[in-house]
């Protein structure tokens, strides 16, 4: 009975443990009276006691005891090595329930403590997909912190924070809060974008020779490339063909005029880029009544050509007169692209040009169109190939950094200059700019010119669906497989067994 008692007594021990209890006195006198009574016991009866000890149960007893102990040390060991130094694992195709190297990226750069409350009723599907999304913020910044709190339950910090309706999320950084009703992780990292860069970068849009309208919902405007600009903190305005370009101009965007700027209005450009200036200047062929910008772009080494290229291997939906992009030089602009892998720009009518290395200037190839492509030289809706047109690959997007020779000095502290240059404007227009990764790469092109490398990256991308794509072979596999094969082996190996036991 004492020896009974002594292993009770040791077991309730460890259920004290196990329970997490905090009155570690108790589990340790519950320990202690046990051995007590155990050694008791011994003391009494020596002679089973040793009996006992020799026995085949015991070593067995034992044995097991010990692998139970060690393994639950492994088991310890790890989860203290995993709880340090954790990794997460997404194997989903598009990446759905990681956070977008942009946003990783932006969290990386941040210097000071965020704070993340969700205020949701718990129990809901949105709490747990709202706490999903909050960890892994956490699990990107050692910064972030996050809490999700039920307004019911704890109805004293909603109205700390004045939340007064469910579904709210507040992003508190440096003393300053962003309150969203919708919290997507578009608008949570923009959130933290407004709270943490010094000041937001201004983006002028120059308008007056028929430049795509970045206000307009058209197929032909900007209005979508303007919000996700707005999405990621830059200030976007409209800029009338100006005699001079405002000093707080941290991106100009020329988007695909249809006239040639006056003298006066081009002078005011490069005085522009001549100080240092940055610019995404898109202009579209002839055949699209686009004009070059000749005068201007010449003398930063790019040459715009007159034909539209064709690319009948690699084209949109059949139109050779469009070019589709897979394969990117490398440079901050295209990086993520090229990591990415399988991702492609559609252009709609694009022009090439000719690029010239000039003193003081860095000028490179950003796309360039494949082997098979060409110039067509009088494109009229078809294309033919002939005789002394040029062959790709081709240039039809160039980055350009430096200074002029001759040109006024840019300030001590003030960057040299860098221009962007596409040969299409349609790119980056709402009929156009949901194809592939046209977005990125025109959100990405300002984002290196206004020098917001933390801005440079895949933007996150909505839920996207996931369709089985099988070919007619594939589809007559499957029909033999799924309605043929399958219910025809039980039939035969029945009508075997059968057979065999007649």
């Amino acid at each position: 009975m004492l020896a009974s008692a002594g292993a009770g007594l040791l077991l309730a021990g460890v259920g004290a443990l196990v329970m997490r209890q905090r009155l570690w006195w108790a589990t340790w006198a519950l320990w202690g009276a046990g051995a007590a009574a155990l050694t008791a016991a011994a003391a009494l009866r020596p002679r089973q006691a040793l009996a006992f000890l020799r026995g085949r149960g015991v070593r067995y007893g034992s044995n097991t005891a010990l692998l139970v102990m060690l393994a639950v040390a492994i088991a310890a060991l790890v989860n203290y090595v995993a709880n340090r130094h954790h990794k997460r694992f997404d194997l989903t195709r598009t990446q759905a329930n990681t956070l977008s190297p942009q946003t990783r990226k932006i969290l990386g750069g941040v210097k000071q403590p965020l704070k993340m409350i969700a205020f949701y009723r718990q129990g809901s599907g949105e709490f747990q997909e709202m706490r999903d999304l909050l960890s892994e913020y956490q699990y990107a910044s050692p910064r972030v912190k996050t809490q999700m709190i039920d307004p019911d339950v704890n109805p004293a910090l909603a109205r700390q924070y004045g939340v007064t309706s469910y579904s709210t999320t507040i992003v508190e950084a440096g003393g300053q809060k962003q309150e969203l009703s919708v919290a997507t992780e578009q608008e949570i990292t923009t959130a933290v974008l407004k709270l943490t860069r010094a000041r937001k970068k201004k983006t002028y849009f120059i308008q007056g020779s028929g430049e795509h309208d970045p206000d307009s919902p058209e197929p032909d405007g900007f209005s979508t490339a303007r919000e996700a600009l707005v999405a990621l903190n830059y200030q976007v305005q409209k800029l009338p063909l100006p005699t001079q370009v405002p000093g707080d101009c941290d991106v100009l965007v020329i988007a695909g005029p249809r006239s040639e700027f006056d003298p006066r209005e081009e002078d005011a450009v490069r005085r522009y880029l001549d100080g240092g200036g940055k610019a995404l200047i898109m202009v579209d062929p002839e055949a699209q009544k686009g004009v070059s910008l000749a005068s201007l772009l010449e003398p930063w080494g790019v040459k715009p050509l007159p034909d539209v290229v064709v690319e009948p291997s690699l084209n949109f939906f059949g139109d050779a007169a469009s070019v589709t992009v897979m394969d990117f030089a490398y440079h901050d602009i295209t990086r993520p692209f090229i990591r990415g892998r399988a991702l492609l720009a559609v252009f709609i009518m694009v022009r090439a040009f000719e690029l010239t290395q000039h003193p003081g200037l860095n000028v490179e190839d950003l796309i360039r169109t494949s082997a098979d492509s060409w110039l067509e030289g009088s494109f009229k809706g078809t294309i033919s190939r002939r005789a002394g047109e040029r062959r790709g690959p081709l240039t039809i997007a160039a980055v350009v950094t430096g200074a002029l020779s001759g040109a006024a000095a840019p300030e001590p502290q003030q960057p040299t200059a860098r221009l962007v240059v596409f040969g299409d404007s349609d790119f980056a227009a709402n009929g156009v700019i949901a194809n592939g990764v046209n977005k990125d790469l025109f959100v990405n092109s300002v984002g290196w010119l206004a020098e917001s490398e933390e801005l440079i990256s895949i933007q996150p991308k909505g839920p996207q669906p996931s369709p089985v794509l099988l070919t007619e072979m594939q589809q007559r596999l499957v029909f033999l497989i799924a309605l043929v094969a399958m219910p025809l082996v039980p039939l035969v190996v029945g009508a075997v067994v059968w057979w065999r036991r007649r």
